[in-house]
């Protein structure tokens, strides 16, 4: 899935990824997220949907902003993301705000996935980060919103569904705005 979304052409990505973001401000259903809330967003790596995109708009919209950061080999909290704040390495390939940037709980979570299904099931990358940043916020009785971004050609028509896997609240791309059934 990877080598699929690394083939598509810079024009396109470009294009699509601006597609993608339009359709979250636009039709993600923001009554889930509370006013002045917080989105934790990813920076993008490789081939991902460039949700830099997004800053702006999410601000505008009042709303703050966070990136994750590793912590540990396997952990992963969110840090506040002022515009303008100096972004450092996070690990993974991505950068996030410094260590003075106070950690936050994101109300909505914009994820990258490799692949995805009709059912909002999300095959990520392996390592768990998400994974295990859900299941602590879901015992705190704090569970984010859950938006995953990806390309319509990351569909596939079933994702395999672990023991502790959640399926996605949504996932957008260029076309559409997948739910769950």
């Amino acid at each position: 899935m990877r080598a699929f979304r690394n083939a598509i052409p810079a024009e396109q990505h470009a294009v699509a990824s601006k597609q993608i973001c339009n359709n979250l401000i636009n039709y993600l259903d923001w009554d889930k997220v509370p006013d002045n809330g917080c989105v934790g967003l990813f920076w993008p790596v490789q081939s991902e949907v460039d949700v830099s995109l997004l800053q702006q708009p999410l601000r505008d919209k009042g709303l703050k902003l966070a990136l994750p950061v590793t912590v540990g080999a396997t952990g992963m909290i969110f840090r506040r993301w002022d515009d303008g704040a100096e972004l450092v390495d996070a690990g993974y390939g991505t950068v996030g705000p410094k260590v003075d940037a106070p950690e936050v709980f994101p109300d909505c979570l914009l994820m990258p996935l490799l692949a995805f299904d009709a059912q909002c099931n999300r095959l990520g990358y392996g390592a768990g980060h998400y994974d295990r940043y859900i299941s602590e916020r879901i015992i705190q009785n704090s569970r984010p919103y859950l938006v995953g971004l990806a390309f319509a050609l990351q569909q596939l028509d079933k994702i395999p569904v672990g023991e502790y896997d959640l399926p996605l609240d949504a996932i957008l791309t260029e076309k559409e705005i997948v739910v769950p059934a």
